[in-house]
């Protein structure tokens, strides 16, 4: 008879491991199903040992073992080298280690496994590149370019590459364009692959003799294909690498966790890089692959339009509108040329701040008291909260002085939507929001419908920009300024990006209408030279410490007034030693549901440090843990 640990893989279970018996010893690695509170659930053995030799934590253990469920045989499933990414992330992220591969591999293939092929160990890596760190920053025609020859490459010394996106789409047009050529040899693993293909084109990857390309989202890192060499992060500089849950991992770091392990070289792609990622090559870190591109080389031109100007450029007062006459004049001639336009918003609804225009008091969500943004619905408009979820009817009157003399401020998308609509009645006009495009199914027919077209316009939010797959003839910012003023340590750094984002998929022009044109973001845009934005950037996190000569530990506590309290209170105690900020007052996010948040700064090298990420991972399940999180308090 023998005790067998096993990691349990399951979000909401805090438990690294949990203790079994069965009849056979089984070896570590093997995925078995076990029985937690009544329901099964998939795991990973730890370890066997003889239950003679674990006589005495038997007898002193507060429960009795269970017996592991033989249903399924155990089976490998995974590699040691992505065991050991899920391990060092855990350590990285102050996260059980079951929840954080709970958020690495595909429910479909794990509640399977059965049905999947038995993972091997490489006997011999393939030889022909060191593994190790390299950057490439250059512009999305040249990285596709750049991917072909690694293939190519790859192929000639008999391996395989691994290919990560940052969304769904963005994997499927990749797995498309590198196809050209190799169609039989390039495998797509996503989530939204069909149960029955995901699993065919799982086993396929893993029996396919001859060498492939494994394309997916970053779930493809739990892959135990055996004569990897080169693992590449495309576009290393979008927010969706960042889990927006629990465990909040970032998956960028698992990449580099999965690639130091597995001994293959990884290779960080994106124009321009992040400013933590370009520091890899001053700290010698990581090298460049290709000398760094230093300023965009499209053709489209970038314009910058002061909109606090009060007259347009033929001397005439401008009335108030969510893009400048001038603009609208650009995208009427695009029209009329039927070319497809582009327009982007940062904001959802029509307006994201309303005032009374008699006493100044903002229409404000009473429960969390942030602003509430108007949305248009079709029962009419409405104030919506994107805080607490709290609607309230658009005829309401100031809450202050009692007055109806409402006046909205902002520019939203819907806004932007309503205006060109009328403005260009008989243009086919594309609304692209997370409402409007909720699933991924939805926002690729919607930007099938949009490319499907001549003469077109699409207004969205981010939602919109991954499904750009195209170049459009014009793209437009017609509001970006609240983005800038977002309490975001990173917040300029994002908007810079998308940014050059839009300027790539822009084949004529780029037009941003601003309140800030001399901001450090605007003029690297104008310039078309990030490498001014990243010098100062760089210099002004060094000069405050912030990361990458830092570490940040978020922490957020959720739950009514007095468990946050009693929370901030276990914090400031358990913590005290520590440099702590906070944490802050509750603030009310939710009818009784309030927030509080506190971080703790470390030097760079004093992290990960596996006693303080074992005190994370103790804390209560309502503490939620984020390293280097945008927003600090």
């Amino acid at each position: 008879m023998y005790a067998v640990r096993v990691m349990p893989v399951a979000r909401g279970i805090f438990k690294d491991e949990l203790t079994f018996f069965s009849r056979d010893s089984i070896p570590a690695g093997r995925a078995v199903t076990v029985t937690v509170r009544g329901r099964k659930i998939p795991g990973i053995v730890i370890s066997s040992r003889d239950v003679r030799e674990e006589k005495q934590d038997i007898r002193t253990a507060d429960f009795s073992l269970k017996k592991l469920d033989a249903a399924e045989p155990p089976k490998r499933v995974f590699s040691e080298a992505f065991m050991e990414a899920v391990r060092r992330s855990a350590l990285w992220h102050g996260a059980h280690e079951g929840i954080v591969m709970a958020a690495l591999v595909s429910n479909t293939v794990l509640s399977s496994f059965g049905r999947v092929e038995e993972a091997h160990e490489p006997k011999n890596r393939a030889g022909g590149v060191r593994p190790e760190t390299l950057l490439l920053q250059s512009e999305y025609g040249e990285r596709i370019r750049t991917y072909r020859n690694l293939v190519r490459e790859a192929f000639a010394r008999n391996s395989s590459v691994m290919l990560i996106a940052p969304t769904v789409i963005e994997a499927e047009t990749l797995a498309e364009e590198l196809s050209r050529g190799i169609e039989n040899r390039v495998l797509l693993l996503t989530g939204e692959v069909a149960k029955k293909k995901l699993l065919s084109n799982w086993n396929q990857a893993l029996t396919e003799t001859t060498p492939i390309l494994l394309v997916g989202t970053a779930f493809l890192l739990s892959h135990p294909r055996p004569d990897i060499d080169t693992l590449i992060v495309e576009r290393e500089s979008a927010k969706s690498y960042r889990m927006r849950e629990r465990p909040l991992l970032d998956l960028r770091r698992v990449a580099r966790y999965f690639s130091e392990a597995s001994g293959v070289r990884l290779i960080l792609a994106d124009f321009p890089l992040r400013t933590e990622t370009r520091y890899l090559i001053e700290s010698h870190e990581a090298e460049e692959l290709a000398r760094l591109q230093a300023r965009a080389a499209g053709a489209s031109d970038v314009r910058i339009v002061d909109t606090r100007s009060k007259e347009n450029k033929h001397g005439e007062r401008r009335v108030f509108t969510t893009l400048t006459p001038d603009t609208k004049a650009e995208i009427a001639s695009m029209l009329k040329s039927k070319g497809r336009v582009a327009v982007f918003a940062a904001r959802r609804g029509l307006s994201p701040l309303t005032v009374c225009n008699d006493c100044g008091t903002p229409v404000t969500d009473t429960l969390t008291g942030t602003p509430m943004v108007l949305h248009k619905t079709g029962k009419g408009n409405v104030f919506v909260s994107h805080k607490s979820g709290a609607i309230v009817p658009a005829e309401t009157s100031c809450k202050t002085c009692g007055g109806w003399n409402l006046v909205t401020l902002g520019i939203g998308v819907d806004r932007v939507h309503q205006e060109l609509l009328r403005e260009f009645p008989e243009t086919p006009l594309f609304l692209f929001t997370k409402d409007a495009a909720p699933t991924h199914k939805t926002a690729k027919k919607l930007s099938e419908s949009f490319f499907a077209e001549k003469g077109a316009i699409v207004v969205g939010t981010e939602r919109m920009l991954p499904y750009l797959t195209r170049p459009v003839d014009l793209t437009a910012v017609a509001s970006i300024d609240s983005m800038l003023s977002l309490p975001a340590w990173r917040a300029h750094e994002q908007t810079h990006s998308i940014l050059y984002y839009l300027r790539e998929r822009a084949k004529n022009a780029l037009i941003v209408e601003t309140r800030d044109p001399e901001h450090a973001v605007m003029r690297s845009l104008a310039l078309g030279n990030p490498s001014d934005f990243y010098a100062a950037e760089i210099a002004e996190r060094e000069k405050y410490a912030y990361p990458p000569f830092s570490v940040f530990i978020g922490l957020t506590l959720r739950g009514s007034f007095a468990e946050v309290e009693r929370q901030r209170k276990l914090i400031g105690e358990l913590f005290a030693s520590r440099d702590l900020v906070g944490p802050m007052p509750p603030e009310a996010t939710g009818r009784n549901i309030w927030s509080a948040k506190a971080v703790i700064r470390l030097k760079r090298d004093e992290w990960p440090d596996p006693a303080l990420s074992q005190e994370l991972k103790n804390l209560p399940p309502s503490v939620l843990v984020s390293i280097d999180p945008d927003e600090i308090v």
